[in-house]
């Protein structure tokens, strides 16, 4: 699940859905901040307590910091218990809580930048030239399909049912389904797209010089990283732990990290426009 986090900037970008090997477009993108101080973060479980008295503070709140902790400030009460829940009981560490919400974080940001951003002059002239691809790729498909096409899938049905029932020979299906495939030869489905190795190539190109653009920006300390995460978009680690909270039933059923991207002051784009919470199930809030 985790691992293909940034399909939805790609399918922003281009349109299509799909995964890719992002961790491999962003090696070499490391963050450039110094490393600041431990944010202070206050515990959900922390009381109001008269002077002179302990506040207790969770494992997971003596963690949080940076987009980690702003994240966290930006889920419904729900899931904010459940992942408290899920560290205090060692079900997921106090680590791979704060580096699996950093990973949500930077996948929100990066979804808002690519959508928001803009082209650069580059990036538009790769995009026309996508576009005439996929113009030229749409024109040479709908040459080539064939007006009876599911008639003839319609008939690979029957014989597929046919030769359960015994209803008609083994030489008998092996002839119609070769009179079927004869027909359908050098086809292509209605609808179908098929994309070529140039716009494929371009997507992945303009894909990367946004994801380029978004490492080069300035996001201050919460830049930071640990001394294990290499990339500032997409780190193993990150990656990885988040799966580990998914695995482990965390759950993030409604638009909390869009709402948090939005209450974002991202560098060249400002903060964006709340989204209204939703949900498949009651927010508490």
């Amino acid at each position: 699940m985790v691992q293909s986090v940034y399909s939805n900037a790609w399918a922003a970008l281009t349109g299509k859905a799909g995964t890719t090997a992002t961790a491999q477009l962003f090696a070499g993108k490391a963050a450039s901040s110094p490393t600041p101080n431990k944010a202070e973060t206050a515990s959900v479980n922390a009381s109001t307590a008269p002077a002179g008295d302990t506040v207790a503070v969770s494992k997971l709140g003596k963690a949080l910091s940076g987009l980690a902790a702003k994240a966290f400030e930006h889920l419904d009460s729900d899931s904010k218990k459940q992942l408290e829940g899920l560290v205090e009981s060692g079900r997921v560490s106090a680590d791979d809580a704060v580096k699996g919400l950093r990973s949500l974080a930077k996948n929100a940001l990066f979804n808002r930048f690519v959508t928001e951003s803009g082209h650069s002059a580059e990036e538009q002239q790769m995009s026309d030239r996508m576009k005439v691809a996929h113009e030229q790729g749409a024109a040479a498909a709908k040459a080539t399909e064939n007006p009876e096409y599911w008639s003839a899938l319609k008939e690979m049905d029957q014989l597929g049912e046919a030769r359960k029932n015994g209803s008609v020979s083994q030489e008998e299906v092996s002839a119609m389904h070769r009179s079927v495939s004869e027909r359908l030869k050098g086809t292509t489905p209605p609808g179908a797209i098929h994309v070529s190795d140039e716009e494929r190539s371009l997507m992945g190109a303009v894909f990367t010089s946004k994801a380029n653009r978004f490492a080069d920006l300035n996001f201050g300390d919460d830049d930071r990283e640990t001394s294990s995460t290499t990339d500032k978009i997409a780190s193993k680690d990150e990656l990885d732990a988040a799966d580990r909270l998914f695995a482990a039933g965390f759950k993030l059923e409604n638009n909390a990290m869009a709402r948090f991207a939005a209450d974002y002051d991202i560098p060249g784009l400002g903060k964006g426009t709340m989204p209204a919470w939703f949900s498949f199930k009651p927010v508490s809030r």
